[in-house]
């Protein structure tokens, strides 16, 4: 009895020796993950008329040429380019009329002073009187109305462009003022500017067209009656670290009509709505 229980003694203090010696060490596994989903934020005012407000904040990670996924609920409003204006969401007033090649006299003939609300015809306006030559003509104000929107973004872009239906009052109707002859042109600026105190471009951003084509030419709204791709981006507007502000380019486009007093008088507005896609 006492042999066997010896035996029993050694192979236990065996069995624990081992044990010990064959034991894994403990271990904690962890895992770091971060993922930047391509991401492109639309900036403008609001419907209060609150400056520099992001209201797209749209994922581009949807199918290649279809619209990215818009995580807000509300929408951009333009500007009037080169402040912090909205564009209104319903027009109202008279545009400024611009005299073309006044006759030499009476000199400095056909001066518009717009001393009203600005950009509109109103009575406190007033004209120079001008001399008529084989070529003076009047239509509306030389400059075409030109409205902007601002885009900062970690990825490439596309961006379509679709007119509503035009409304017309007055003699305008889509018979003497059709979509073909409302002129349509963009432009993009990255450089380092003010409008109405947002400072915005700069080093930090740079023109996103590198790599794609660019900005389609000149046209007008007629070409927009389907979603119609009108700048085809190739990389992110983001050139270096930054704020959203610093990381921004601006998209202007500049709209005209070249009237004639033959068309009377009355009004046109036509929506045309900017849509991000991924390219």
């Amino acid at each position: 009895m006492k042999a066997t229980f010896s035996f029993a003694r050694k192979a236990l203090v065996v069995a624990v020796a081992a044990g010990i010696c064959g034991s894994a060490s403990a271990a904690v596994t962890d895992r770091v993950y971060f993922s930047a989903a391509p991401l492109v934020l639309v900036w403008g005012t609001d419907a209060s008329g609150n400056p520099a407000v992001v209201s797209d904040f749209v994922l581009v990670n949807t199918a290649s040429g279809t619209a990215g996924t818009d995580l807000t609920a509300a929408s951009v409003i333009p500007v009037i380019t080169g402040s912090m204006t909205a564009v209104p969401t319903a027009p109202s007033g008279n545009s400024l009329f611009a005299v073309t090649n006044p006759a030499a006299a009476p000199a400095g003939g056909g001066v518009l002073t717009d001393a009203g609300t600005a950009g509109q015809l109103d009575a406190a306006d007033t004209y120079t009187a001008f001399g008529l030559g084989a070529t003076t003509g009047l239509g509306f104000a030389a400059a075409p109305q030109s409205h902007s929107f601002y885009v900062a973004s970690n990825s490439a872009f596309d961006i379509f462009a679709q007119a509503g239906a035009a409304a017309y009052t007055g003699n305008f109707s889509g018979a003497n003022v059709p979509l073909t002859a409302i002129s349509w042109a963009m432009s993009i600026s990255a450089a380092a500017t003010t409008d109405s105190g947002v400072s915005w471009g700069g080093a930090a951003a740079q023109d996103p067209t590198t790599g794609g084509t660019g900005v389609i030419a000149a046209t007008n709204l007629s070409s927009f009656a389907a979603a119609t791709k009108v700048f085809d981006g190739g990389r992110r507007t983001a050139a270096a670290a930054g704020t959203i502000l610093a990381q921004s380019v601006r998209f202007s486009v500049q709209y005209g009509l070249n009237y004639d007093l033959s068309m009377g008088s009355g009004s046109v507005s036509v929506p045309v709505t900017y849509t991000v896609y991924t390219p």
